[in-house]
């Protein structure tokens, strides 16, 4: 069982803070879950988490749940006539490594690039396709080898993953090759739609 919660911050301007309570099982799970009632549903996730009673405690319906699938497809190709296809309509992925919203900005900046330096929609479409196709192909091929360290019914992969993953993270290169994995730029995604990666050092530095 995954059990999680994240800030979600404002609904708007002067707003209380907001935070999102996640909590993973099969799909093909729920109407069990259901049928079991939702204080057993409550009891299980609090014995696990006890904190998690502040936001379970909000909770007096199945109904205020939203049940998400999550899966992975790629389309061969994100455009059609005078259309273009981005975010996770184009290429969509397990949340492991939390590059859906990145990979749909970096879409969007692409498009706009394209447009923005050729003659012609059609031209903008085939720029737009080949400045994205390898930086999203490579997070593809990425989440879809971890999603079964996190999320399958194996005994061995979430043991390799606490137990040698875990010791593996601390020797270098691989925590620089982590970090550029969470960071999005395992490829560069930006010289190709005209953007470049922000030098944070030096723009903190700045900034104070």
């Amino acid at each position: 069982m995954m059990i999680g919660v994240l800030p979600i911050g404002r609904p708007e301007p002067g707003a209380g803070k907001m935070a999102a309570f996640f909590w993973s099982l099969k799909p093909a799970d729920a109407d069990t879950v259901r049928a079991a009632g939702l204080e057993r549903w409550k009891e299980r996730v609090v014995r696990l988490w006890p904190e998690c009673r502040a936001y379970t405690s909000q909770i007096d319906s199945f109904d205020q749940l939203s049940l998400a699938r999550y899966g992975h497809h790629t389309m061969k190709r994100p455009t059609s006539r005078r259309l273009a296809v981005i975010g996770d309509a184009a290429h969509s992925t397990s949340p492991q490594l939390g590059q859906g919203a990145n990979m749909a900005l970096l879409d969007a900046a692409a498009l706009s690039y394209a447009l923005a330096r050729t003659g012609s929609v059609e031209a903008a479409l085939e720029a737009y396709v080949a400045a994205r196709r390898w930086h999203v192909r490579v997070f593809q091929a990425l989440s879809l080898a971890f999603t079964p360290f996190y999320q399958s019914d194996s005994v061995a992969l979430p043991f390799l993953r606490d137990r040698l993953v875990a010791r593996v993270a601390r020797l270098p290169p691989v925590p620089r090759l982590l970090a550029s994995m969470v960071a999005g730029t395992v490829i560069d995604p930006f010289r190709r739609i005209g953007l470049a990666e922000a030098k944070w050092p030096g723009r903190l530095a700045d900034e104070a």
